[in-house]
């Protein structure tokens, strides 16, 4: 490029291809491991043209150009929604994927009489 900057964009798509985070220090930013960003998005960031362009051209941008990518076209993000039913969404007794056995044990099934008279030995 000949010194002069070009056009600006409506979007700048930046990916990380790398395992780690990497860090962009002329811009103070971290882009994630897997992640792609738009540079260029005012809700998010708050860059000038010609601050992405001299990273991309002399600065961090460059320097870590292995990890780094440049997009071309902006990723395509699926719309699809779960279909969740309230029914299966709230786990119940009736909805559990566990069973829950109840049994009934009839030595446990004493009263507290019973149980003092058979204990009163242990008391004195």
């Amino acid at each position: 490029m000949n010194g002069k900057i070009p056009k600006q964009p409506k979007e700048f798509w930046i990916v990380n291809i790398s395992t780690r985070d990497v860090s962009l220090g002329d811009l103070y930013l971290t882009v994630k491991s897997q992640n792609s960003i738009n540079l260029l998005d005012k809700k998010h960031y708050y860059f000038t043209w010609e601050q992405i362009f001299n990273s991309v051209t002399k600065g961090s941008i460059f320097k870590k150009r292995d990890k780094i990518f440049i997009r071309r076209y902006p990723p395509k993000f699926n719309k699809v929604r779960l279909q969740v039913d309230e029914i299966s969404a709230i786990p119940n007794r009736g909805t559990s994927i566990f069973e829950i056995k109840e049994d009934k044990y009839e030595e446990l099934d004493i009263t507290d009489e019973q149980f003092a008279e058979e204990n009163i030995d242990l008391n004195s």
